[in-house]
């Protein structure tokens, strides 16, 4: 992650003199590029932190492993796309789940949409995001190799949050162009709860969570928090969702307020 820094710079600055000389500039408010910056060096810092223990976990996964995977290209190519597939349900189930929501609305909390937006990561994914991942390993697919797949997906992921870059033609029913991402973070009725694929599109064809760029897309969440500062960007959801289950009136209750789709 600390390689790809030097990237997302590049990424960020590249963006921002397209913009501003084509005069379609997308960075309009410093506070909230500054909001998601921030978001993405406590991402980097939590994975710093629980690095040593999951990796470990991987490899211990991968000693008891099922199969063994090399790494021909073919291994790596099969790899990618189990690793895609995870990711479209990890995602998912961070949108239809309140408890994984809480985590991962930071994400869709601005109202901009340009590559910081992609930096403003979900703090606790390290921590939660392996829930989806840890059968990899123990498949037989060695952890390192997940590591590297993994930065790849991550760069991947930044060049999807821009308003710069049209529709791609047959492009959009394969992977994940910034026409199919710029619908995921819509508040638009119609695109709310779509396309969860990271770099696959037709995950999303597949089990039905597919839809087009059509209509304008309006940036944010349902219920915008108007807020800069990171710690309650970070918060806000986690603290509603603790005081909706101290409220519940029974286990059941709480249980649902839980794991049951945001309101």
């Amino acid at each position: 992650m600390i390689y790809t820094i030097p990237i997302f710079a590049l990424l960020l600055l590249v963006e921002f003199l397209y913009g501003y000389f084509k005069n379609r500039n997308t960075y309009h408010d410093v506070k909230d590029t500054f909001a998601s910056l921030s978001l993405g060096i406590g991402q980097v810092v939590v994975t710093v932190i629980f690095s040593a223990s999951l990796l470990a976990f991987d490899n211990l996964l991968y000693k008891h492993r099922l199969f063994e995977f090399g790494n021909a290209w073919y291994e790596i190519v099969l790899l990618f796309v189990i690793m895609d597939f995870s990711y479209y349900w990890w995602h998912r189930a961070s949108h239809r789940m309140r408890f994984f929501w809480a985590n991962h609305v930071n994400h869709h909390s601005s109202t901009e949409f340009n590559f910081s937006t992609a930096l403003r990561q979900p703090v606790f994914s390290p921590i939660l995001r392996p829930l989806f991942y840890f059968y990899i390993p123990w498949l037989g697919f060695d952890p390192q190799l997940i590591i590297v797949l993994g930065i790849v997906s991550l760069i991947w992921a930044v060049w999807s949050h821009t308003k710069h870059i049209g529709k791609l033609g047959f492009l959009e029913y394969i992977i994940v162009t910034p026409s199919a991402h710029r619908v995921h973070h819509g508040t638009n009725p119609e695109y709310i709860d779509k396309n969860y694929g990271g770099v696959f599109i037709f995950w999303d064809i597949l089990f039905g969570t597919f839809e087009p760029e059509v209509k304008p897309v309006v940036y944010g969440i349902t219920k915008n928090i108007k807020t800069y500062n990171p710690i309650k960007i970070i918060f806000h959801e986690w603290q509603a969702l603790y005081k909706d289950v101290v409220q519940s009136k029974s286990l059941g209750e709480a249980f649902n307020r839980t794991f049951r789709p945001p309101q």
